[in-house]
This record gives C-alpha cells, sequence and structure tokens, in this order.
C-alpha cells in the first residue's frame, strides 16, 4: 500500500490508533514480565469492561476500579479515607523529594497552598510570549530541516525539547543553556527504568535490591537536584526580585509562621514542576501530532480554525476561546493517550466502594488509561473522535469520567498551565506546518509514568 493510500484510506474510514492489548489470563511470571515492560498492558480485560476488579492472587490488597463513580468517591468525596501510596513516594522521592507531589497532610496543603496563586488563569496569561516563541522557534529548527521539502522527523524528541524550553523559561527565567540541557537530561535518564522501580516498589522489594538502570536512575535523580539547587543558590546570592515560578517560591511565607521556604522545600518543588510539566504536555502534543497526521480532515479542520481566529497574526491571549476545534482535538488525545495513565492511593481504614467491602490499607489502583476507554462509559471507546469533547456532548459527561490530570483537591496544580501552552503551541504547528503519518510506524504507548510512544514518533513534516 502506499503512503498515498494510507492517507485517503484515513480520511474516509473511522481512524483506531494504535492501543494496549490487555493482559489475558496468565501465570505470575508472565505478568511480571508484561508488567516490567510496560505496566498497562498487564491491566486485565475486565478492567476496561467492569466496575470494580480484584487481583487474582491478593483480591483484598490489590483492586482495580476505571468507574466513574468509585474514582470520584476516592478521589475527591472521600479523599481522606484514601491516601497517597507508599509506591508513589519510594518512586519519586528520590527526584522530588516531599514537595507537593509525594507529601501528605499540613506539608502538603503548605506547599499546595503557596504554588497554587502561581497557576491562576490571569497569572498565567503572562506566559504566552514564552509558549509562543517556542513554538516559533521549533517551527525555525524545522524549517532548516525541511528545506528540500518534508522530512522525516522525530516528534516526540521535538516536543520534549519545546516544552522543556518553555517550562524552564516559566519556572526560573535566564537559566543558562548547559544548566537547562543538564536538567532536561537527568529527567530522561531518571524516568527511563522506572517501572522496574514500580514493581519493586508494589511487591516490597528492599530499596537497596538493584535492579537494570537502578543506579544510573539514582544518579540521575541527584544530579537533576543539584543542578537546580544551583539555580536556586544564585537566585539567592543574586537576590533580585524575580516574577517566574522560582521568585515567587522564594518570595511567599507561611501564612501562619511567616517562614519562608527553605531551599531544600524550594528544589522538591520545582524538580516536581520540572519533570511533570514538560513531560506531560510533551506527551499530549506528540500524541495529538500523530492522530492529525493519521486524520487530513481534522488537521484541516484545526488549520482552517487557526488562520480563521488569528490570521497571519501572533496567536496571542485573545484567541484562546475562539479555538475550540483544536481544544477538542487535545481533549480526545489526552483520552486515548492519558499523560499519566495511572492513580493509585491505599485505603486508610476500612470502608466500601461501591457497595465492595475494602479493607485497611489494600491498595486501589486507578487505570485513566482503561476508564477513557472503558465500554461503558464511551461510544466506540478505541475511535479517534473530538467531537465526542464539543461543549454540549462534554457537558453530559460524568464528572469523573474524562480525568487527565487527576481529580479532586490532589489535581494537578499545573493543569492549567498544561492545556494553556498545548493549546497554544498545537495552534503554531498546525498553522505553520503540514504533519503525515509514515503509513508504517504504530507506536504503543509505554508507560513510564507519562504515556510515551514505542519506537519514538517519526512524522513527515512540511513547513511553510
Amino acid at each position: 500500500m502506499t503512503a498515498n493510500a494510507t492517507v485517503f484510506s484515513a480520511e474516509v474510514e473511522p481512524l483506531y490508533p494504535p492501543a494496549v492489548v490487555p493482559s489475558v489470563a496468565a501465570g505470575v511470571y508472565a505478568n511480571t514480565v508484561r508488567f516490567i515492560r510496560n505496566p498497562i498492558s498487564a491491566l486485565p480485560q475486565s478492567v476496561y469492561e467492569t466496575r470494580l476488579v480484584r487481583d487474582k492472587w491478593r483480591p483484598d490488597k490489590y483492586i482495580w476500579t476505571a468507574d466513574p463513580d468509585n474514582i470520584a468517591r476516592v478521589l475527591l468525596h472521600d479523599a481522606a479515607r484514601f491516601a497517597k501510596t507508599g509506591v508513589d513516594i519510594r518512586i519519586f522521592e528520590p527526584a522530588t523529594g516531599r514537595g507537593i507531589l509525594t507529601s501528605e497532610g499540613e506539608t502538603w496543603r503548605w506547599h499546595r497552598k503557596a504554588a497554587a496563586p502561581m497557576f491562576r488563569h490571569a497569572d498565567l496569561l503572562q506566559y504566552v510570549p514564552a509558549m509562543t516563541a517556542a513554538a516559533r522557534r521549533q517551527l525555525d529548527q524545522w524549517r532548516n530541516q525541511t528545506t528540500q521539502g518534508r522530512c522525516l522527523l522525530a516528534i516526540d524528541d521535538a516536543m520534549a525539547s519545546c516544552t522543556f524550553e518553555v517550562i524552564t523559561n516559566t519556572i526560573f527565567a535566564g537559566c543558562d543553556a548547559k544548566t537547562s540541557a543538564s536538567i532536561r537530561a537527568s529527567g530522561e535518564q531518571f524516568l527511563e527504568p522506572i517501572s522496574w522501580e514500580i514493581l519493586f516498589a508494589i511487591l516490597k522489594v528492599p530499596r537497596w535490591v538493584p535492579f537494570p538502570g537502578k543506579r544510573r536512575m539514582l544518579s540521575a535523580a541527584a544530579s537533576l537536584r543539584d543542578a537546580v539547587g544551583r539555580v536556586v543558590s544564585e537566585r539567592r546570592i543574586a537576590s533580585k526580585p524575580s516574577d517566574d515560578i522560582l521568585g515567587r517560591l522564594i518570595a511567599t511565607r507561611h501564612p501562619e509562621t511567616s517562614e519562608a521556604m527553605s531551599d531544600q522545600e524550594i528544589i522538591d518543588d520545582l524538580a516536581t514542576f520540572l519533570l511533570a510539566g514538560h513531560e506531560t504536555t510533551a506527551r499530549a502534543l506528540t500524541w495529538s501530532l500523530y492522530l492529525l497526521a493519521r486524520s487530513p480532515s481534522w488537521q484541516r479542520r484545526v488549520r482552517d480554525e487557526v488562520n480563521s481566529v488569528a490570521g497571519d497574526k501572533p496567536l496571542d491571549a485573545s484567541h484562546l476561546d475562539q479555538l475550540t476545534l483544536t481544544t477538542q482535538v487535545l481533549k480526545e488525545a489526552m483520552r486515548l493517550y492519558p499523560p499519566i495513565p495511572v492513580i493509585s492511593r491505599r485505603a486508610v481504614e476500612t470502608t466500601d466502594l461501591g457497595g465492595e467491602a475494602i479493607a485497611k490499607d489494600a491498595i486501589l489502583i486507578l487505570p485513566i488509561y482503561a476508564l477513557h476507554r472503558h465500554r461503558s462509559h464511551w461510544d466506540d471507546p478505541d475511535r479517534f473522535d473530538p467531537d465526542r469533547f464539543t461543549p454540549e456532548r462534554e457537558a453530559l459527561m460524568h464528572r469523573a469520567q474524562y480525568v487527565p490530570f487527576g481529580f479532586g483537591p490532589r489535581v494537578c496544580i499545573g493543569a492549567a498551565f498544561a492545556m494553556l501552552e498545548a493549546k497554544l503551541l498545537l495552534a503554531e504547528f498546525i498553522r505553520s506546518a503540514t504533519f503525515e503519518w509514515d503509513g508504517q510506524h504504530l507506536p504503543e504507548p509505554i508507560a513510564r509514568v507519562s504515556l510515551r510512544p514505542q519506537g519514538g514518533m517519526p512524522l513527515y513534516v512540511t513547513v511553510a
């Protein structure tokens, strides 16, 4: 089949992009191998079809639920009864310490309250120029690479680079290129062997037990924290007021004690924002561009919308609310490929969930990937259809049916930042470039905390 024939087929036939093949009945060893390779491939088929599933070997200890009512109960209505798990803390603590991601109780409330004002919509709009400038620089790079016409490029690498530029320019503006590159490389190295750490944490294997890539992972975490620490120290010495996120964290004071955050606390939160802030947005954009490359008709619709809204003017804050089709595409991409595919919680007391008894210390696994493709909640769930997210249809959804950024009091604090950035970057890219599928690569979604495309994301790019 020729590339042109493939594109024509994508125009007239429904698009069913690559999906994870659920686990079938198998022994512990086979499922362990699947988990290490790709944790969400170990999800049983029943998770996509029923309200609650218990682990075959430890039914009172491990429970999956992809039911919106149950998820709302765990993450919102009874959030106090379902705490962060030791698994989460063990996985992320080497890189993010005990900041906003892994802390609990009063410590978490203080970090959350301190950071919340920095992510208000009105405050985020000041970052729009930095976001659109990063998109234009990325387009210039592509333009230089495609002087002879279209070129097959690694879109996943480009999105990681572009979103990291945005995050460094908004978290700590003025960070030098060498430090920025070191932080990004350390983050990538830290996440690469993460499925081993997740498995060992679930099985409560002692922390000292080695696994492939562990030494490199811990070294990367230390390098990341050292690099962030140097930036914090330099800013302290400079003592110049700054309106970036680092400057605001330095200036914030505890509402009761009036104490400033320590350098360690600031490093914890900055490392969290850096890892989560660029990684999740990069994945959302990567999958969005892939889906648009596979669906030329939707790519044209988005391009027409951006041209209608902004013409040849630079995109700015006034255009955001008018980019409705662009937003629908992003939301559908994050439904099919949620940036964070799994959330877990621990029952702090004996309780029930949807009529099912839940023992104290049971681990509730909320597979967001399965929730977003559940047969009971979505029509033809594996099909790419941005029209699911028209305002009218979205208004009919259960509040916990679509949760790409989590839900409840611990919803991702940077969700609004991520959506703003993703919308602007996607609009800029589609307005100025054309993306085409190579007709061959079918990237399997691989969980490495975020949801990545196995084998990368090569797409043909032509820049106007």
